[in-house]
């Protein structure tokens, strides 16, 4: 029952996010008053967190349903192939050298200075930036691909698998380099604070490629033709969100002419502040798997994995209502409204605070009997310790989040990725220390007193002088309409 009342829990508390029930409508606010823009905020925050947990659960069907499609007709030894290449995505996420982040803070701060010249800038030389980059790592895998022992790196030993090996990594290698610069325009609409037609486009493109899985199947063809049919619908989906928003407007599109050397250079740097702290983060928190692998035992490692899958939800949660607010906030910012971004970001904690507490606290509570009933006993056995350990994790990430979704829009990168990195540092340490110390629900205290003392205290210092100084600045100049 807990759970259930959840999806009532997070639409009351966007509400109060909002200030008022009445930004829950399609209809656009008018934007010409100061509570206008404020509700118009709201407004496609609230659309974009909604479409957002839409494309996640159709992510999840699809997955769900594929798996056992894919495994049956693939076997153990392709279908191992496949799972390897879907995990490299993740990896290959962080080849754009951090450009599409800050391609979004730059559109969203022409965005609030109502500067359509400015953003088609950004969006040209974003492009051509990362037309550069896919190019480069095209070359690069062109040049390897002779080279790379593809069946020594699956550790795959069937005849189909050997030879599909290499063709099946290539196929997904140019999907997602045709993807990186496509990416773009999704990265516009985040910066326009049009999430929610991106999760839209998301959705269609995953139903997509399962249609086409299944056809595939039907069609009795090999792995890479899977592969491209996974892959390549969701890029099709992409490149068709697109030309929809140059088609919708047409003052959007790009040209060389437009490329601005200027901005190319600031989106880089700014990118690779981005590409650091998305480093450093990764490296802290995916680092706790290999820690308790190597300490204790793959078998502890599913019981760690087990209960991080299960305290998802409340991160999701909060995830999907706070993630559209990066771009209202550097847009809000641009034009000077300090006021609504310290309303709202106070706002967003205790959103965050009562969403995650909540269900946290209810998971730490039926933790251990429903994950008895999900996966069984026989296959884990998580301590109360961990599921506690993993519950005050996930609300101090939760209010981290919170964080750092303001000082993303306010394009504080260097603050940031300073704390990052001795955060990251100190939790592997840490981490490795209480594992010996007191098992597997060592690696999540090192998180907790990791992020606790080098992220959240140090952020508590910080924000009063931020706040200040936006303060300072705003009085200085007048808001912008």
């Amino acid at each position: 029952m807990i759970l259930r009342s959840v999806p009532a829990i997070l639409r009351t508390r966007l509400v109060r996010l909002g200030g008022s029930g009445r930004i829950l409508r399609l209809t656009p606010f008018e934007t010409t008053t100061a509570e206008g823009r404020s509700n118009e905020r709201f407004r496609r925050a609230s659309l974009s967190a909604a479409t957002s947990a839409a494309a996640k659960g159709i992510a999840l069907v699809t997955t769900a349903v594929s798996v056992p499609l894919t495994l049956g007709y693939l076997g153990s030894d392709r279908f191992g192939v496949w799972m390897t290449l879907s995990a490299l995505i993740a990896l290959l996420g962080f080849t754009d050298l951090g450009i599409g982040n800050s391609l979004l803070n730059g559109v969203a701060h022409a965005a609030g200075r109502d500067d359509p010249t400015q953003i088609r800038a950004y969006l040209s030389s974003g492009i051509v930036m990362l037309l550069v980059v896919a190019t480069a790592f095209g070359v690069l895998f062109a040049a390897i691909y002779d080279h790379v022992p593809w069946a020594r790196m699956f550790n795959v030993g069937s005849a189909a698998a050997l030879d599909e090996a290499g063709p099946a990594a290539a196929v997904l290698v140019v999907c997602f380099l045709i993807a990186m610069p496509a990416g773009a325009f999704q990265q516009v609409r985040l910066g326009l604070q049009q999430g929610y037609v991106n999760s839209i486009f998301v959705g269609v493109g995953n139903i997509a490629g399962l249609a086409l899985v299944v056809w595939a199947i039907q069609m009795r063809l090999g792995l890479p033709w899977l592969v491209l049919a996974m892959a390549g619908a969701p890029l099709l989906a992409t490149l068709v969100n697109g030309f929809a928003l140059l088609a919708r407007s047409p003052w959007l599109r790009p040209t060389l002419h437009d490329v601005n050397f200027a901005i190319a250079r600031a989106l880089l740097r700014v990118g690779l502040l981005f590409l650091v702290l998305q480093l450093a983060v990764a490296v802290a928190f995916t680092s706790n798997s290999i820690i308790i692998a190597a300490m204790i035992g793959p078998s502890a490692v599913a019981d760690y994995a087990v209960v991080s899958k299960l305290f998802l939800i409340p991160t999701l949660l909060v995830g999907f209502a706070l993630g559209p607010l990066w771009p209202a906030y550097r847009e809000a910012l641009s034009r000077g409204d300090v006021q609504w971004v310290r309303r709202t970001f106070g706002r967003s904690i205790r959103l965050s605070l009562s969403v995650a507490g909540l269900v946290s606290a209810a998971l730490v509570v039926i933790g251990l009997p429903l994950i008895a009933v999900w996966v069984g006993t026989t296959s884990v056995q998580p301590s109360f310790g961990l599921v506690l350990a993993i519950g005050i994790w996930t609300i101090l990430s939760a209010v981290g989040n919170a964080v750092a979704m303001l000082l993303n829009g306010a394009q504080v990168m260097r603050f940031q990725v300073v704390i990052a990195v001795l955060m990251a540092t100190a939790n592997i340490l840490l981490s490795v220390v209480l594992t010996s110390r007191i098992g597997i629900a060592g690696v999540v205290w090192g998180s907790i007193i990791a992020y606790s003392v080098f992220d959240l205290v140090p952020v508590v210092f910080y924000l009063p002088r931020f706040f200040a100084r936006l303060d300072r600045v705003s009085s200085s100049a007048p808001s912008r309409p």
